[in-house]
């Protein structure tokens, strides 16, 4: 997984409710590539509203999805994503109920962003 360059990336914020919904780099050709909160590279370089657009639509809904935290012995265990910083995500296991997803707040695990260990459902 290549790291999210450093220099000449920059927060970008929904204009219609400021939510911070990932980064955008600018590369040394002038082009945009926009990464997810989770420091991933969503599409390669390209004009800065392609870019802004992408980050909108994805918003915050990547976290309501299926989550998946490979742990020792090349298991995955399936997790919710409860807190995301600039430098790291809190996650905890989670079991199917039949009306709701039950949490294991108690046994959370902090990763340091970006991280490898952390999959969506069906990737």
């Amino acid at each position: 997984m290549d790291p999210m360059p450093t220099e000449n990336t920059f927060d970008h914020r929904r204009s219609w409710d400021g939510e911070h919904v990932g980064y955008i780099h600018v590369t040394e050709d002038g082009k945009f590539v926009p990464f997810d909160l989770l420091h991933r590279m969503r599409t390669g370089p390209g004009d800065l509203d392609a870019a802004e657009t992408l980050l909108d639509d994805l918003g915050l809904q990547m976290f309501t999805e299926d989550w998946w935290l490979d742990v020792d012995g090349g298991q995955r265990l399936p997790v919710l994503i409860q807190e995301v910083h600039r430098d790291r995500i809190t996650v905890a296991p989670t079991a199917e109920g039949a009306f709701a997803k039950a949490v294991d707040m108690t046994a959370a695990t902090v990763l340091l962003l970006p991280t490898d260990r952390l999959h969506q459902a069906g990737r």
